[in-house]
Parts: structure tokens; C-alpha cells; sequence
């Protein structure tokens, strides 16, 4: 039985596509409008599984030949968009940002770019809104999923038809089951990899199997059907948001709706007649190209500081550019007669291409040369600060103490406690004290009490906060049972300090250790396209006011605790006023990424402050 086209396929993609789009526009009402994604990959596997089931039974099934259709499909719209988007890159991003264009420029046409941008932490947020590759990833699940479907599906269909529905029904039962935990734990790692993906895939290539051997719902079974199908996908896309546990079982409705709107039959369905109006169908047959376009108009409107009515406003430009990318580009060379050696050279070809403009914008540091030296400095203090954040603090997870009879230190917190070990660090302190470290998150909580704190953390962190653990695991005990001093350092949020004072007392009670805690740090605001405006001859000057949260969290935390266990840095930090936090050093070289975090000439700079902090022991009073 051949693929029939069904036109309200085509209107389904736009029912998947135009919620994306205007999600990522900005737009609050479809708040929940990425599940688009979702329905994509249903309709995926609907389609991709109908024609292999259809070559298989022709008896024509060829693995090159599949691949040959990928490639005319997936390619030339999306190397069109990639070179479309290098110029704007070159012109405008500053070169952190061009080395991370670079790199997705290598991780794209390798259809690995879900595990870059995964590795990169974050698909909501301003972050990812200025990436102009970013959605590349669900291409990526999409790809890396159909190297081993095709294969499998052949050899469960020809091979062992008997095993054939215990397999995929394992599959699809072990995906889902790990879209669940995953989206718990991390669900930045469920968004991204397909482990937690292909469940939706094979969920369309279960309807495609039963639609072959059984006729959909039709009459008035059919038309309910595909109304619940349409209600529960767009009820997430106007109630879900980005602190939705997503996907995991939330993503069930909207892969439930596509499977129930493509099992039920068009004959008679007023929904799929809707579904198949010809404005409907053609903004379907776009939605490719809507989908590749979109994103990095969007990116780069905001990246030149464009206003959210500005990106509004260009959607009329990302559907000329859709329309025209459809009609010129991807349909006729979808259709164009070439031979197969032909096409995959081409791929070939322009996948080296763009891997070698990407790995020579990361060697070039994103042409870093067009900068002055000390705009340079600021820049690659910026790219070298994850690294040098985390290595050290790392290194010395639940590290064991050794007999060199330095103060034997057990260091517990998140980011803001590997900046504060790599002060103690640069400031020489390690000759007085070995450290063992813990990281608790922030939003966990650095405690150690006796109730239960999940109320207080957000749904979208419990369970990897669970499995982070604080003071529960028997090594961690046992570290701090050795230790002669418990530093706890952290962002602090304000439902954390009240516990401070338990957890203080908990900790000398049960381990016998001195417990210190230290304060926040801020310095204001700050970014990399702030620091770069300021001209260099006022950068040693260049001075803001710590940010009033943080300093209410400060005077806070000195009012619960005692001197002799709490030490603030801010104020000391501040050169002794809050009013005039200094952002650069005297030599003009910036202190903090973000008036949070501190970079690596920060630390150096800072260093001897903690350390005279340190050794003194107890905070002057103010």
C-alpha cells in the first residue's frame, strides 16, 4: 500500500510551526509554544516510517537511498541559511560570541548540534535567544535518530517480525521512562539528547504501522478524535512556559494530539478540512524553511539591541525569505534529477565548507586581532573563565585529606564558592590550608537541617538537587568529621540565610569543626559588550553601586550570625564602599563578568583581600 498525500499533514505543520516561531518572537501568550517541536517529530516519524514501510514491501528498501532523500530534503535550505547567517556573524558578533558561531558552524552539518548547544546549558533564556543556530538541534535528534531506525525497522520487518513490536514497544517504554527521569534530574539534558526523544518519533511511527493495517477512526469517532488531538496540543501552547518540566510526561498531549489528529480519517472531518484550506497547507510546505529562518533573523535583531516590536516586525521578512527559500531552493533541488555520487559530493563539499569557516573563526578567536590589547584581554578573560572557574574547585570534589598538617578545610557551595577557592588559591593560601569540596547549588540550599526543604526549591530542580545531596552521603560525612573548618560559601537566596543559624550550630554539634560563612560578592552589573563600551582611558575609574539585593542579603546574614562565624566580603570586596564598587583594576583589567562572578584577573586582583579576610578571621563591625 503506497503513501497517499494527505494535505492536512501539511496543515498540521503549520499548526507546528507557527507556535515556535512566534515563542521564540517573544510572544507571552504562546508561552508554551515550543512544543511545535513535538509535533514535528511525530509527524516525522509518521512520514519517514510510511515510505520505508513502503519500500520494504516493494522490495526496494536501500539505506543509500534513504540518506539520498535527507540529503535533498534537510540540506540545501539549511546550508542556504547558514550562509545566509555568516555575514550578519562577521559584521556584528563580538568574538566569544563569533567562536560560538564558529563552533556551531562545525557541529551543524555534522548533525551533532543538540549535544553543542547541550554542552552550552540552556534553550530558554536571553542567552540562547542571540544564538543564531540554535534550533539546528532538533535537526540533530532528527538525524542522529534515523542512523539506526531504518536499519532496525528493516531487520524487525524482514528478519524477526515476530520480535518486531516487543523491540520498539522497549524502545519506546525506555525513552519515555528516561524522558521522565531526565527532565527531573536535568531537564536542560531531556530538552536536548535523543535518548528522551525518540519516544515521540516512534510514537508517529506507530500510527504509520496501524494505519497500514487498520483504517482510522472515521465519522463521527474520527471527528472527535482529531478535536481532542488538536485541543491537547494547543492547550500546552498557551499554558505551558519555561518552567514547565519539559518534555517528560509532559510532553504527552501534544504527541498524543499529533498521533490522534494523523490516525483520524480525513473523509468527512471537518477538522481535517480545516486543516487542508490551502493557506493552511502552504504555510506547511514553508514550514521548513520557517523553521530554519526564523531564528536567526530573530537572533541578530536582538543581538544589534532591537526592540521586541522590531523582531515582531520582521516577521513579514522571515516568511519573503521562507517563501522564497521554498520555491527557489528547496523544491527543485528536492526534485532535480543527480546522480547519487553527485549529491552526497555536494554535501559532502559544503559540509567541509562550513566546518572550515567554523574551526577558523575558533582559531582566530573569533578575529579577535580587530580589537585593541586591552579590549583583548577582556575578551579572552571572558572565554577562559568557565574553565578556570571550575577546574580547581573540581578537582577537589570529596578529595580526601592528606597528613601535610595544613588546616584541613571542608569548602561547600556553587559558583560563587569556585570563585572564592581560586582567590584562596591565587592569594597562596593553599600553603596554610588542603581543601575538600562539596557543591550544593544555590537553589538547593547549603544547608544542613534537619526539615525537609524541597517546598522551597523550584519544580524544575528538585530531583537534581536530591541527587546532589548536601551532608547525606557517607563520604561527605566523613570529610567533614575530618575537617578542622567547614566553609560554607554561596549566591545565598533569601529563604536559605534563615537557616543559616541551625545549620551552624548542626554542623558544630555533629562534625566538632569551626564553621565560617562568608557573604555574597557583587560589584554591580556588568557584561562584555558593557565592559567594551567604556572607553580604556576611564575603565581604572569606572566604578557602580553593589546591587540592593545583594546588599540586603549582606546586612541580613550579619544580623543572624555571630562575628566569629560570619565574614562579608562585599564591603571589603568594594574597596570598603558599596556606593563605588570598582569594576576594572587600577591597570584597567575587568574584574567580573557578570558583577557576580569574577574573572581571572579579578581573582588575582582580589586575592589579597580574602586573604587578609581570612587570616583576621571576624568582619570589622560597620
Amino acid at each position: 500500500m503506497s503513501l497517499a498525500y494527505r494535505p492536512e499533514i501539511d496543515g498540521l505543520r503549520s499548526i507546528a510551526v507557527l507556535p515556535v516561531i512566534l515563542f521564540h518572537a517573544g510572544l507571552s501568550a504562546f508561552s508554551g509554544g515550543y512544543v511545535g517541536v513535538d509535533v514535528f517529530f511525530v509527524i516525522s516519524g509518521y512520514l519517514i516510517t510510511s515510505i520505508l514501510l513502503d519500500d520494504i514491501d516493494r522490495g526496494r528498501f536501500s539505506i543509500l537511498r534513504f540518506y539520498e532523500r535527507r540529503v535533498r530534503r534537510i540540506l540545501p535550505a539549511l546550508f542556504l541559511v547558514m550562509a545566509a547567517s555568516l555575514p550578519p556573524a562577521l559584521l556584528i558578533l563580538r568574538p566569544g560570541d563569533l567562536v560560538d558561531f564558529g563552533q556551531s558552524l562545525v557541529a551543524v552539518p555534522l548533525f551533532v548540534s543538540n549535544v553543542l548547544f547541550w554542552a552550552e546549558r540552556g534553550y530558554f533564556g536571553a542567552a540562547s535567544e542571540l544564538k543564531p543556530l540554535v534550533h539546528t538541534w532538533s535537526l540533530a535528534v532528527e538525524e542522529q535518530f534515523y542512523i539506526l531506525y531504518p536499519p532496525l525497522l528493516y531487520l524487525m520487518m524482514r528478519r524477526a517480525p515476530r520480535w518486531r513490536a516487543i523491540v520498539f514497544g522497549t524502545l519506546f517504554a525506555v525513552s519515555l521512562a528516561a524522558s521522565w527521569y531526565l527532565t527531573r534530574l536535568h531537564f536542560e539534558t531531556a530538552f536536548y539528547l535523543p535518548v528522551s526523544r525518540a519516544w515521540e518519533l516512534l510514537s508517529g511511527a506507530g500510527a504509520a504501522v496501524f494505519l497500514r493495517r487498520h483504517p482510522g477512526p472515521a465519522g463521527l469517532p474520527g471527528t472527535l478524535a482529531a478535536l481532542a488531538g488538536l485541543a491537547l496540543i494547543l492547550w500546552p501552547v498557551f499554558t505551558y512556559d519555561d518552567s514547565t518540566l519539559f518534555p517528560g510526561v509532559t510532553a504527552v498531549p501534544v504527541v498524543l494530539g499529533t498521533v490522534l489528529l494523523i490516525l483520524a480519517a480525513p473523509a468527512g472531518n471537518p477538522v481535517h478540512r480545516v486543516l487542508a484550506l490551502r493557506p493552511v497547507v502552504w504555510i506547511g510546505l514553508l514550514s521548513y524553511s520557517l523553521y530554519l529562518w526564523h531564528q536567526p533573523v530573530f537572533a541578530y535583531i536582538r543581538y544589534a539591541g532591537g526592540s521586541h516590536t522590531m523582531v515582531l516586525a520582521s516577521l513579514p521578512l522571515v516568511f519573503a525569505a521562507s517563501a522564497l527559500s521554498y520555491v527557489l531552493v528547496e523544491q527543485p533541488l528536492r526534485r532535480k534529477a543527480a546522480p547519487r555520487l553527485r549529491v552526497f559530493t555536494l554535501a559532502a563539499a559544503g559540509s567541509l565548507c562550513f566546518i572550515a569557516i567554523g574551526l577558523w573563526l575558533i582559531a582566530s578567536e573569533g578575529l579577535i586581532g580587530r580589537y585593541s590589547k586591552a579590549d583583548q584581554v577582556i575578551i579572552r578573560a571572558y572565554q577562559e573563565q568557565s574553565a578556570y572557574s571550575e577546574t580547581l574547585y573540581n578537582s577537589l570534589q570529596q578529595a580526601p585529606f592528606d597528613a601535610s598538617g595544613r588546616t584541613k578545610v571542608l569548602l561547600t557551595g556553587d559558583s560563587h564558592a569556585r570563585d572564592f577557592l581560586n582567590m584562596v588559591h591565587e592569594a597562596g593560601l593553599f600553603e596554610r590550608y588542603q581543601f575538600s569540596t562539596k557543591r550544593i547549588n544555590a537553589e538547593c540550599g547549603n544547608l544542613y537541617v534537619e526539615e525537609d526543604l524541597t517546598p522551597n526549591i523550584e519544580p524544575l530542580r528538585q530531583e537534581r538537587c536530591r541527587v546532589m545531596g548536601r551532608f547525606e552521603d557517607e563520604t561527605t560525612r566523613r570529610i567533614a568529621s575530618e575537617a578542622d573548618e567547614i566553609w560554607l560559601v554561596s549566591l545565598w537566596n533569601p529563604w536559605v540565610i534563615e537557616h543559616l543559624p541551625e545549620t551552624v550550630a548542626n554542623l558544630k554539634r555533629d562534625f566538632g569543626a569551626k564553621v565560617r560563612v562568608f557573604g555574597p560578592k557583587n560589584f554591580g552589573w556588568m557584561t562584555e559588550e558593557i565592559a567594551l563600551s567604556i572607553a580604556e582611558a576611564d575603565r581604572p575609574g569606572f566604578t557602580q553601586p553593589v546591587a540592593p539585593y545583594f546588599a540586603e542579603i549582606t546586612d541580613r546574614m550579619q544580623a543572624l550570625l555571630a562575628p566569629e562565624v560570619y565574614t562579608e566580603l562585599m564591603t571589603p570586596l568594594c574597596r570598603g564602599d558599596r556606593a563605588h564598587c570598582p569594576s576594572f583594576t587600577p591597570e584597567g583589567a575587568l574584574i567580573t563578568s557578570d558583577g557576580r562572578h569574577i574573572l581571572p584577573t579579578g581573582a588575582r586582583y582580589l586575592a589579597p583581600v580574602l586573604r587578609d579576610l581570612i587570616e583576621d578571621g571576624v568582619t570589622p563591625a560597620r
